[in-house]
């Protein structure tokens, strides 16, 4: 017997996360699970990813009595996912960046704390949708990374910065005490990584902000685009740029059009925004690996705020590069 684990739309038809059931093969454990959640489950899991032990197999695969099995869908094959009706999720994208580009013009204070509900937000989207994997997240010492990182950041730079990304850490291990459901590798390894990249990249914004204003209208500017552009990619039936390559082609573009408006030198800017549009396709990857648990270019996310996913990660590269042209 196999226990077998369940994700996105076949989690939700068979109305569990995991279950135990008979088989020696992957195609027997299949079958097994077809009689016991009936036709609709057959047909959604006919695309599903397999997994046996950590391994991805073919349907052929043996199955050893007590191995894990995990079936996965592919969220770009039409599989349902949890997601916003694409109004509430173009709003709250256009809302989020609005109130950016408010902050910056404000002060340094206001952009600060901004900068810190929109990363709070946007973690709070990110973790439900691994709750709704059975993945859960330190979501408590996540945001005190994000608001650790900004308020340090602010009164000690790049020395805060550094003490804020070193203290995420020791937030999610003190956390991982208390809760034991995030002690488990999957659960740990991934709230490290989340609570570094809210803690680097929101001090990385703030550091920016401390640079200038207007090398962040720049960023800002570069990040509105990238996204703009990698939606429309996604949303159309026809696109000409899968969303990746539009968030590179828009980020780029972006740097060049908003360099030479604002920033008080251009190739400076450009260069930045190319870490940026790397930045943003690794927070891409990483946020469908964590939201749908796997690598998809394109087709609908998990979440609301998913197309923020690079932002923080772009924050960073953008002032990394930044400081070292500069």
């Amino acid at each position: 017997m196999a226990r077998v684990r369940l994700f996105a739309n076949l989690r939700e038809i068979a109305g569990t996360s995991s279950v135990d059931l008979d088989g020696a093969t992957v195609d027997e454990v299949l079958a097994s699970a077809t009689d016991r959640f009936g036709a609709e489950f057959a047909r959604a899991m006919q695309s599903a990813q397999v997994w046996v032990d950590g391994d991805r197999v073919d349907r052929h695969a043996a199955v050893a009595a007590g191995a894990e099995v995990a079936l996965i869908p592919p969220v770009s094959g039409g599989a349902l996912v949890v997601r916003s009706p694409i109004g509430i999720e173009i709003v709250l994208v256009v809302l989020t960046f609005v109130v950016l580009f408010v902050g910056n013009a404000v002060s340094l204070e206001w952009f600060t704390v901004v900068t810190v509900l929109v990363a709070s937000v946007w973690a709070l989207d990110l973790t439900g949708a691994t709750d709704r994997r059975s993945l859960p997240l330190a979501n408590a010492a996540i945001l005190l990374a994000i608001g650790g990182g900004a308020v340090a950041t602010f009164r000690f730079g790049a020395i805060g910065m550094a003490g804020a990304t070193g203290g995420a850490v020791i937030a999610v291990l003190i956390w991982s005490v208390f809760r034991p459901i995030l002690r488990p590798i999957d659960s740990f390894a991934v709230g490290v990584t989340v609570a570094i990249v809210a803690a680097a990249g929101t001090s990385a914004v703030v550091l920016l902000r401390l640079r200038s204003r207007d090398e962040t209208l720049v960023f800002l500017f570069v990040l509105t685009i990238a996204v703009l552009v990698s939606w429309l990619s996604d949303r159309s039936e026809m696109p000409i740029l899968d969303p990746l390559v539009a968030l590179i082609v828009g980020a780029v573009l972006a740097g060049a059009v908003g360099g030479a408006l604002w920033a008080p030198e251009l190739l400076d800017a450009i260069g930045a925004s190319i870490a940026a549009a790397i930045g943003l396709v690794a927070g891409r990857n990483l946020g469908t690996l964590l939201r749908a648990g796997g690598f998809f270019a394109q087709g609908p996310i998990p979440g609301s705020l998913s197309y923020l996913d690079g932002a923080l990660m772009a924050a960073a590269a953008y002032w990394a590069v930044l400081t070292i042209l500069s």
